[in-house]
């Protein structure tokens, strides 16, 4: 069966939650048995990307604290699975934790979601961590597949969409602009919902069409358990 323990991440926690209950109904239904460490806090992310390494070394220490090295840790976050798989350790001087993105396990593992997204239409966003760092690619797209759905490519998928972190914060007009330039490219392709397996993805792009009017944004977790048309 197997073990593995689930890392919300803080937008997760604080954001999305739904997605993070999806992803643990994912594994479950995948035959593995799911641990949720309590003490988990966050990776230290935000505060590494800003500069602030003391301070990120800070708050991962509560991450390490909170897992366990000898079992597997999966996240419904690229940038997440990133920070922990490339520079937690050598921020902590911590031996490396095996590190999933949702995805690339649930695919891995061979799993098979339920028929979900029949004759329905999507189009993939990969975040910059998951094509770049983590290299997780064609995992997504497979998964919704065997959900039923037909995926259209957008058009320069390999964009950013312009969150970056504090990016959208320091850059709000670029930010903006390069998010509205994906759901374009999304609204263009006529597709039911634009699909992300990244929470600071799915929260700056889901921000900005709803307050554009734009189509529905939503987590790879999401889409897999529930479908597209089930938005949280």
């Amino acid at each position: 069966m197997g073990r593995v323990q689930l890392f919300a991440t803080c937008l997760g926690d604080l954001v999305f939650p739904d997605a993070v209950a999806d992803a643990e109904a994912l594994l479950r239904q995948a035959g593995v048995e799911v641990v949720f460490p309590r003490g988990q806090v966050c990776c230290g992310q935000p505060a590494f990307n800003s500069g602030h390494w003391r301070a990120a070394a800070r708050v991962a220490r509560t991450f390490a604290k909170a897992f366990d090295p000898r079992l597997p840790v999966v996240t419904p976050s690229g940038s997440c699975a990133s920070m922990l798989v490339h520079r937690l350790p050598g921020l902590l001087g911590v031996e490396p934790y095996e590190v999933w993105e949702l995805s690339a396990f649930l695919a891995a593992r061979g799993a098979e979601p339920a028929g979900v997204n029949a004759d329905r239409v999507v189009a993939y966003h990969d975040s910059c961590h998951m094509l770049r760092e983590l290299h997780v690619e064609d995992a997504p797209r497979r998964l919704l597949e065997r959900t039923g759905a037909t995926i259209v490519p957008l058009p320069r998928a390999d964009l950013c969409c312009g969150f970056g972190g504090t990016f959208s914060v320091r850059q709000p007009e670029v930010s903006c602009a390069m998010a509205d330039a994906k759901l374009d490219g999304a609204a263009e392709a006529r597709v039911d919902a634009l699909v992300t397996a990244d929470p600071g993805c799915l929260m700056h792009l889901g921000g900005r069409a709803a307050r554009t009017g734009g189509l529905p944004v939503v987590h790879l977790a999401t889409a897999l358990a529930r479908g597209v048309g089930s938005r949280p």
